[in-house]
């Protein structure tokens, strides 16, 4: 079983929308019905499919380290103006 990792770009239409990580040209779309977890845009998740059912494993401290990287670029570019 190969568990592969995606970021949860967005929420859309009933669909959740995760773009590969490090390959953000592969996207995965899963049914909202389909996901068993909490999982929040900007969450960094792994994920595998046995037989018809996907396995996620959100990686809790991997996506809390990428959100303080994002807030601190946002607040610099802020402090540039």
């Amino acid at each position: 079983m190969t568990k592969v990792k995606y970021t949860l770009d967005k929420i859309e239409d009933g669909q959740y929308v995760f773009l590969e990580h490090q390959n953000e040209e592969n996207q995965l779309l899963i049914p909202a019905a389909e996901i068993n977890v909490e999982i929040s845009e900007g969450s960094i998740v792994l994920i595998s499919k046995t037989d018809l059912v996907y396995e996620f494993e959100v990686l809790i401290e991997e996506t809390e380290d990428m959100r303080d990287k994002v807030s601190n670029l946002l607040e610099k570019l802020k402090n540039e103006k």
